[in-house]
């Protein structure tokens, strides 16, 4: 099986932690199959890492997942996260995408796989087409990234 380079927006890991949430035990099996042959990518100003902890219960399984995938060197990689000025602006001013959302669009769009795993409603069917197109991002439900990693 390939090992994955992955970008995962914190909506997957605030879902992996909330026990009444439909797809927690999925997003759950989800982050223990990245942490057995796959890593994570993260931008050097850790801007989402701020994100992540700022959105998790220390005690969660998400936070425990988190730490230890950066207590392992070869399960994170770090990026610069830069998106040209031009994609930026459509992305914001034409598609209407929220502009929290460009750090993981930028860390996808550098990394050799350019996988993001994200279902929030601000990559409607437009962005997703946009991003496959212009950047090479498949942005990815649970399920699919399920689908690709087992």
């Amino acid at each position: 099986m390939p090992s994955f380079e992955w970008v995962l927006d914190t909506w997957l890991l605030v879902v992996a932690q909330n026990p009444l949430e439909e797809r927690s035990l999925d997003a759950v099996s989800l982050l223990r199959q990245l942490k057995v042959g796959h890593r994570i990518a993260l931008d050097h100003g850790r801007t989402i890492l701020r994100e992540y902890y700022q959105n998790l219960d220390r005690q969660s399984h998400a936070a425990q997942w988190l730490n230890a995938m950066l207590r392992r060197a070869d399960k994170t990689t770090w990026r610069a996260g830069c998106l040209s000025h031009q994609r930026t602006q459509r992305l914001i001013d034409t598609l209407r995408f929220d502009r929290s959302d460009l750090i993981f669009v930028a860390v996808s769009s550098e990394g050799p796989d350019k996988l993001l795993v994200s279902e929030e409603s601000d990559y409607t069917s437009e962005i997703k087409a946009y991003l496959l197109a212009e950047c090479g991002i498949r942005v990815l439900s649970i399920t699919e990234a399920i689908a690709l990693v087992t």
